[in-house]
């Protein structure tokens, strides 16, 4: 028998909002009709630092077409990042906008 996540997708990507959000950035649902394995968020922070986001639950893994675009988009200099557990917001945070640990406080 498969043991229970203790974490859900969309309250990892709850968290990565309201986190995004209070820094005064925007974190929006990115959504392409006509291409699949797209990252779930497109993270705008300020500067002029841009990111995606996959929202996994703890511990998922990227699927083979999700694979392919998180590649395209790094190919052409964007960043792409794997979101599985709430703990890592901060991490995410502080690479997009190219900080040190106490910086998230003065976005």
């Amino acid at each position: 028998m498969k043991a229970k996540s203790s974490i859900s997708e969309k309250q990892v990507e709850k968290a990565l909002v309201k986190k995004v959000e209070s820094l005064g950035g925007k974190c929006w649902k990115f959504i392409s009709p006509s291409r699949v394995g797209v990252p779930d968020r497109l993270c705008l922070m300020h500067k002029g630092k841009v990111a995606f986001i996959e929202v996994k639950k703890s511990g998922e893994k990227l699927r083979k077409i999700q694979i392919k675009r998180k590649n395209e988009l790094e190919a052409m200099g964007f960043k792409v990042y794997v979101l599985d557990t709430i703990e890592r917001i901060d991490e995410i945070i502080r690479e997009i906008v190219g900080g040190k640990d106490d910086d998230l406080q003065t976005i």
